[in-house]
């Protein structure tokens, strides 16, 4: 009988609870299809990666890039970051990643191609943007409508790294789909 009573008087308390719950927020991250953070994959002659601190950004690493020697192609080497979820055709994607050039001369940049598409052969572009990267940590933006569907795990981010010798630091990288009808020049640019 008593454990009849002392649930009884809990019931008014779970209803107020209930009631009173406010309900989650929407966030920007609710439309990575990326797993935001350092999960970049390296690739190419002639460039050493590792992990590195980086107290300055969210998560606090990195991973340092460097570029022994200018491949043929900018692609030569480079680093990717899978989308683990799918893009239909006419969604427009944004990439957002933090880049520094910690080698760069104080008021130098070097030039990085970064963007987003297709994760294997013809590589269809989505968005790409070459940008000025600097010595101090930055976010570096490009965006674009895809103009065909990628099932999960068939679209990337790409950065270009063998257009020079270089050491590039990559922070995390977020790829977002912001859906369809979405201007791309309405979102944040370099």
């Amino acid at each position: 009988m008593k454990a009849l009573v002392f649930a009884a008087a809990l019931l008014p308390l779970a209803s107020v609870g209930a009631q009173t719950a406010t309900p989650a927020q929407p966030s920007i991250f609710d439309k990575a299809i990326n797993q935001p953070g350092i999960g970049w994959e390296v690739y190419g002659p002639n460039q050493r990666a590792k992990q590195v601190p980086a107290a300055e950004l969210p998560g606090g690493q990195a991973v340092r890039v460097q570029v022994a020697k200018a491949g043929a192609n900018p692609w030569d080497a480079g680093a990717s970051y899978p989308a683990i979820k799918p893009v239909a055709a006419g969604d427009t994607l944004l990439v957002m990643v933090f880049l520094r050039a910690p080698d760069a001369a104080a008021g130098t940049t070097v030039p990085v191609p970064i963007g987003a598409g297709g994760a294997e052969a013809p590589y269809t572009p989505v968005a790409a943007e070459t940008v000025q990267v600097g010595s101090g940590w930055k976010r570096y933006y490009a965006s674009g409508v895809s103009a065909q569907a990628f099932a999960a795990g068939k679209a990337r981010i790409s950065l270009q790294l063998a257009g020079a010798k270089q050491v590039i630091e990559m922070g995390p990288a977020f790829l977002l789909n912001l859906g369809q009808n979405v201007n791309p020049a309405t979102l944040p640019k370099n």
